[in-house]
């Protein structure tokens, strides 16, 4: 929950009592759908249509 609230690593790793900040990795920051929708909102936001409007 406090990855998805987007809460910083760091803060995770100390609140929960880990040493290793891979271990917290790899238990908390799984990606949930809110993270999908969140992360897909924050680039379409940044960058609007520019992704749209590229040809390659």
């Amino acid at each position: 929950m406090l990855a998805e609230a987007g809460v910083d690593i760091t803060t995770i790793m100390k609140r929960v009592g880990h040493e290793d900040i891979d271990t917290t990795k790899r238990i908390y920051t799984h990606v949930t759908d809110k993270m999908k929708r969140d992360g897909t909102e924050k680039i379409s936001n940044l960058y609007g249509n520019i992704l749209e409007k590229t040809t390659f």
